[in-house]
């Protein structure tokens, strides 16, 4: 069952090579992102291991679970819908992020509001699945993607497009001093693990510690291909005029001998497989933490009247904010929420990491 822990954390750390990422790295590229990216690595990492760690003191237990033991509901019922939101507004981020993609690449005519609306509706019905149906998807959906995801690496760096000038470039503003809102992006592409807040009911947390030396491996490798393989193409000023930078990347590629001859429908069709998986991890943690916080049982008739009200709710809102802000404001709303989230994440993984010092003791 490990495995499919894994497989969560290499769908958060794929899904981010093109959606908000790098467009927060690269708006840095001058102030310190890869300063950032070098203490993002091991601060991913720590907070990984110190919540996997944490979490494999409490087997077969989920957050609401580990609380409601613990903490009195004064505290544990805000927390946890806290929680619940920041999970919704993570799936809600990325839904939205690749209805641009499909509305700039795919069909402009388009409606935005048809786009994010129809998305939300697969959305919805897969996070009311339970969660081990959810994990037999995410590894059918990784294993699918994976190949085309390594195939289009391949063609970005072996193009006749690619200048590893412009990377020799970049790297002279290594040293400069990191800043907030890079780390807080680049440490994004850990954070498959918190995913364990729900998951752990399924997964066996200490299994998953045999093989966690992959997660900095994985994470190192993959931050640097999103965030140096644009500048190869774009150069290193040009390439901060691209909401996209990845996508405009992507589409300078094309298979000559191959029957679609761009190689960004490949890249848009891969990643509208993960923002859905993304969209149905997150959503169904956000809810089952919801559930959690207010002590509603499958078992009751009304969950899961519960359950479709409230995803509904939710749904609703998600299309209503995007349509509400243009472009620019939407990647500044998901920078403030990257800001707002490692916060956030370290209060979680250190309260867990405590309380599993307190049970261990006890």
């Amino acid at each position: 069952m490990a495995r499919y822990f894994y497989y969560i954390v290499l769908m958060n750390m794929s899904l981010n090579i093109i959606l908000n990422v790098p467009m927060v790295l690269i708006q840095n590229r001058f102030s310190g992102s890869i300063t950032s990216i070098l203490i993002s690595i091991p601060l991913g990492t720590l907070l990984a291991y110190l919540f996997t760690k944490g979490m494999g003191r409490f087997p077969y237990q989920g957050l609401p679970e580990i609380f409601k033991e613990v903490m009195p509901g004064y505290i544990r019922v805000p927390f946890l819908s806290f929680l619940a939101l920041m999970w919704l507004a993570a799936g809600t981020l990325a839904v939205n992020s690749y209805s641009y993609v499909i509305k700039l690449y795919l069909n402009p005519e388009m409606d935005l509001r048809i786009i994010s609306g129809f998305l939300i509706l697969l959305i919805i019905y897969g996070a009311t699945r339970n969660t081990q149906s959810i994990l037999y998807k995410t590894e059918i959906t990784m294993l699918a993607a994976l190949p085309f995801i390594g195939f289009i690496m391949f063609k970005s760096l072996s193009s006749d497009y690619f200048y590893p000038v412009h990377i020799k470039r970049i790297l002279q503003f290594t040293w400069q001093m990191p800043n907030y809102s890079s780390i807080a992006a680049a440490s994004y592409i850990f954070t498959g693990y918190i995913n364990l807040v729900i998951l752990n009911r399924n997964i066996q947390a200490k299994e998953i510690l045999k093989y966690f030396w992959i997660i900095p491996l994985l994470g190192s490798i993959i931050l640097a291909i999103t965030y140096l393989i644009p500048f190869g193409f774009l150069g290193i000023q040009s390439v901060g005029d691209f909401v996209f930078p990845w996508m405009v990347t992507v589409d300078s590629l094309r298979m000559q001998y191959g029957f679609i001859e761009r190689t960004s429908f490949i890249l848009v069709f891969v990643f509208m497989l993960l923002t859905m998986l993304f969209g149905i991890v997150t959503w169904n943690v956000g809810l089952e933490l919801m559930k959690g916080a207010f002590g509603i049982q499958d078992r009751k008739t009304g969950k899961r009247l519960f359950t479709l009200t409230f995803l509904s709710i939710i749904g609703f809102l998600s299309v209503y904010f995007q349509e509400s802000v243009n472009q620019r404001e939407f990647f500044g709303y998901a920078k403030y929420w990257f800001n707002i989230r490692l916060p956030v994440e370290v209060v979680l993984v250190m309260t867990v990491f405590l309380l599993s010092l307190r049970r261990k003791k006890t």
